[in-house]
């Protein structure tokens, strides 16, 4: 069976299978020239895993684990059959191995190879290349001095409890996710499925038989790049604010250890059909625990229906949508934000006060940080040169191009509450939607005024949102 393949930005890419068809892909790198001249024979092989970003070498070793039942005769004419010895036992699995090939005859992508056919025989239970591997040593993601808005969240304290878990899933549904972006790609949801054509979200856009459906990625670019108008560079940013890395000096998310599942419904201000949307809303239920909604819409019963369906994703206990309130000075709260099954999102400035721009109403159920104060928010852009909210400027994020510092609206209050949503359910991931929900609401800090004798007011819902606060209570 062989998983070897071109990438433009890699020699190759291989994928390493396990026993339930899961993949680890592999990026083959250049070769390192001191690896060269640690032994005779073959130079080690370099990869690159493209989920977490870390190093793994390859060189001549197997590691083997048979099944308890496999006889000595099927275990010794399995390693026959492609050279291998036996170097050593496993210490403490007496039925694995370590295997090496004393003629050096495969090496690299070739023992990832031999791997996968060996652990489609009954016999074998586990085979893997012996890596020798990068480990990085794990802290709570540092907090930029521009990332304001992680500290109105109280972000610092709920990181001390869990910066979240990669079980939990945040689907973004929008105009597409840049999952090529380095503060991103160790944060994708990845199909357990390793049949399915849906690696990593899909394209709802696209009809189902269009080749490009299943590539979530931003698609539609026009002049002037840098506007929200006409190009996919919204979802990006959204993302970001959920669980980007923080690496190499780039944004974190609010719960940078969980998952994201892109889920494209728009092709920047093409009109989309309801149809479709629900539909997306449908699948992402079905493989993630937390959507986050930055747009609003025309009222659809489809997608109203879809919202109710989605009540019965999480063995029944729903999966949350975080639904943006709308930035329309006020005016009343949109659809789907204002859907008896959504968790309604407004706007709060770095003046700890309701931003103008916000949508107010009886359906409002909290604010997070947002633009509309002295600062807007950092988060990712998408990576493509010269495409972006930030074209390649300090002043705009970065001369990379990768992070913006212009990003606000309800879009990005949505997703960082969405965030701080998976950060409760990785601690505690028995909650109802409703019960999420409430535990928000319960858990909000009471800035600017007007609130009524129920904790609540139409500008602000039940307050900012509180992480710290939310992952105190999430523990009881």
């Amino acid at each position: 069976m062989r998983m070897l393949r071109k990438h433009s930005r890699f020699d190759s890419v291989v994928d390493l299978l396990d026993k339930g068809g899961r993949r680890i892909q592999l990026a083959r790198l250049e070769m390192f020239p001191g690896f060269q001249r640690l032994r005779q024979g073959p130079p080690p092989t370099v990869f690159q895993e493209t989920g977490s970003g870390l190093l793994r070498v390859a060189y001549r070793e197997l590691v083997i684990r048979f099944q308890p039942r496999a006889s000595d005769k099927h275990r010794r004419d399995i390693l026959k059959k492609h050279g291998f010895v036996v170097r050593r036992t496993n210490a403490f699995i007496p039925d694995q191995v370590v295997v090496y090939q004393p003629g050096r005859r495969s090496v690299g992508e070739e023992l990832v190879e031999i791997s996968n056919e060996l652990i489609e025989l009954d016999e074998v239970a586990m085979a893997t290349p012996n890596f020798i591997s990068q480990y990085r040593r794990q802290a709570a993601p540092s907090i930029l001095p521009q990332e304001w808005h992680l500290r109105d969240l109280d972000i610092a304290a709920a990181w001390k409890i869990t910066t979240g878990k990669p079980e939990i899933v945040v689907a973004v549904l929008d105009d597409g996710v840049d999952v090529d972006h380095p503060n991103l790609k160790a944060s994708l949801w990845k199909n357990p499925d390793p049949g399915s054509r849906d690696r990593i979200g899909r394209d709802f856009f696209l009809p189902d038989s269009d080749p490009d459906h299943f590539n979530p990625r931003p698609k539609r670019f026009q002049f002037p790049f840098d506007q929200v108008d006409g190009n996919d560079i919204h979802g990006t940013c959204c993302a970001g604010l959920i669980a980007a890395r923080g690496l190499n000096g780039g944004s974190v998310g609010v719960a940078p250890g969980c998952r994201i599942l892109p889920v494209k419904i728009f092709h920047a201000d093409c009109l989309a059909p309801d149809e479709r949307v629900a539909d997306a809303i449908r699948y992402a239920s079905l493989n993630a625990d937390i959507l986050s909604c930055s747009w609003s819409s025309g009222v659809s019963l489809d997608i109203h229906a879809a919202l109710e369906d989605a009540g019965r994703s999480r063995g029944g206990k729903g999966v949350a949508v975080f639904c943006a309130a709308g930035n329309a000075l006020g005016a009343r709260i949109c659809f789907p934000a204002r859907d008896p099954y959504v968790i309604a999102v407004g706007a709060s400035t770095d003046q700890a006060q309701r931003a103008a721009y916000s949508n107010a109403g009886p359906e409002l159920s909290i604010v997070a940080p947002s633009s509309g104060g002295m600062h807007a928010i950092f988060t990712t852009d998408v990576s493509i040169s010269n495409r972006g909210f930030n074209l390649g400027f300090v002043r705009q994020g970065g001369m990379d191009g990768l992070h913006t510092n212009s990003f606000g609206g309800t879009s990005a209050s949505t997703a960082m509450a969405a965030g701080v949503g998976a950060l409760v359910l990785s601690m505690s991931p028995d909650l109802s939607r409703e019960e999420l929900k409430s535990l928000l609401e319960a858990t909000a800090d009471k800035i600017g005024g007007g609130f009524d004798a129920n904790g609540r007011s139409d500008e602000l819902g039940f307050g900012r949102v509180n992480a710290g606060r939310a992952l105190e209570k999430a523990k009881k």
